[in-house]
């Protein structure tokens, strides 16, 4: 029965891995190809970076969504769904015409893989047993962070072999994969009552993140003071009011914000999107540096950052194991600490930086990450019961990719802002772009060092987990 259990389990985890590294690896390779999406359809940056944040917005926005259809269909045919969704869109971008063409296609992208993430997390929580649970969200969490250890690596070498339309070929049999595995593998999961879909309420969340993402890209030059620009982004935060509002009195939500009164789940939300800050700065600004300053090619570039991300790779099963005995609270302590030590010297960035420089303080910065990603995630779902999991999970990814995008549309401002500032200075256009660089490293420090006390507040985890046994 035992050996019956085990091998359920890692059937599962491998059905839950190839649809998770699919997602995930769609916006790390993207990030590798900007560069080339702006000399192939003569984009500027901001426009260019629009797949990247194009992408990650529609997964946010669509993130509400997740945890409204699998308790209605059944999360095993939301997550199939998905998949298959994003097989088609990744064979259709390779015939894109135009930068908008593409950023179309890369939305649509965002929209399944927004319902793959949180699928794939509930996925785990529901069809495995709760003392494994740990572990397995341990690996879920294995397959985001090989995503951007092999992603760079595979999107460089593409573009340099075939161009940048290999990047969604590459998708194909990763997803043909996935699918077949995810209908061999994982176990029905039951459908609901129907209910009604609250589309006023996904709505006023998709043109809100939208507009308030738009205020953030464009801040640099609509100017972040600009009627322009705050009118707009108070337009958002009014239509996002109206969302929370809305989701917290109507009978069927699409988001049940009612899981934020458990307080664990609370405070690893909040953590959770700190870290999204984190990860995404060095996933944002490492390619565009080494591309943009140091004149690196897309294949270089991502073998430089291959170090890094398996540093992240390495230590995630282990931070899985060590969780057991330690809880939640000293390794995010620890994971943050060492973060932060990683972005501070990440700041120093400039013309004469070696590549050593950046391998070892990239794989510093994700030795952190590998350290709190696991413990934050499962410190939260772990409170949640069964039942209502798969609107937290929903409601995590909606955060993680809501903060995650909204970063990259700020760190690309500030890059430009900064950018501007040290050449009319008189400073040349590559060393300009690389100080900018190391200066917004170091304004991501700030969140890191604010959620410090906030990972004391995970620190009884043991105890109550211990009482749930």
């Amino acid at each position: 029965m035992e050996e019956k259990k085990e091998t359920a389990f890692w059937s599962i985890i491998f059905a839950v891995f190839f649809g998770n590294f699919l997602a995930v690896m769609n916006t790390s390779t993207v990030n590798v190809a900007v560069p080339a999406f702006m000399n192939q359809f003569h984009a500027d940056l901001p426009a260019a970076q629009w797949t990247v944040t194009g992408f990650m917005l529609a997964a946010g926005a669509v993130a509400p969504a997740a945890g409204w259809f699998g308790a209605r269909f059944g999360f095993k045919r939301v997550y199939l769904t998905a998949l298959i969704g994003f097989f088609v869109c990744s064979l259709i971008s390779v015939f894109a015409w135009s930068i908008e063409s593409l950023i179309v296609l890369r939305i649509l992208q965002g929209i399944f893989s927004g319902m793959i993430m949180p699928s794939t997390m509930t996925l785990v929580y529901k069809t495995i047993e709760r003392k494994k649970q740990a572990y397995g969200i341990s690996l879920w969490s294995l397959s985001a962070v090989l995503a951007p250890a092999l992603g760079p690596v595979l999107a460089g070498f593409f573009i340099d072999a075939a161009g940048w339309p290999a990047l969604f070929y590459v998708n194909l049999p990763i997803a043909a994969a996935a699918i077949w595995a995810a209908a061999v593998f994982i176990p029905g999961t039951d459908a609901g009552a129907k209910m009604p879909f609250d589309l006023p309420g996904l709505l006023l969340s998709f043109i809100g993140s939208i507009l308030l993402l738009t205020a953030f890209a464009e801040g640099e030059s609509w100017g972040f003071t600009s009627a322009k620009t705050l009118g707009v982004a108070g337009i958002a935060l009014v239509l996002l009011f109206l969302f929370v509002r809305r989701e917290l009195r109507i009978q069927f939500p699409l988001l049940n914000f009612e899981v934020l009164t458990h307080r664990r789940y609370a405070y690893s939300l909040l953590l959770s999107a700190v870290l999204s800050i984190g990860l995404y700065a060095g996933a944002f600004l490492v390619p565009i540096f080494l591309q943009s300053s140091l004149g690196f090619g897309a294949l270089e570039t991502g073998l430089i950052m291959m170090p890094g991300a398996l540093v992240m790779a390495l230590f995630t099963p282990v931070t899985g194991r060590l969780y057991d005995k330690t809880g939640p609270a000293p390794l995010i302590l620890s994971g943050l600490v060492i973060m932060i030590m990683g972005s501070y010297m990440m700041g120093n960035l400039d013309i004469e930086t070696t590549i050593a420089y950046v391998i070892i303080w990239t794989s510093v910065r994700y030795l952190g990450i590998a350290l709190c990603n696991m413990p934050i995630t499962n410190a939260g779902m772990s409170a949640i019961p069964v039942e209502i999991a798969g609107y937290a999970s929903a409601l995590n990814n909606w955060a993680r990719q809501s903060i995650a995008s909204l970063s990259i549309a700020l760190f690309s401002a500030l890059l430009a802002f900064r950018s501007s500032i040290y050449a009319g200075e008189g400073t040349e256009a590559h060393a300009s772009s690389a100080m900018a660089a190391g200066d917004v490293f170091v304004y991501s420090l700030v969140p890191l060092v604010v959620a410090l006390p906030l990972s004391f507040l995970l620190k009884e985890k043991r105890a109550l987990a211990g009482k749930r046994g």
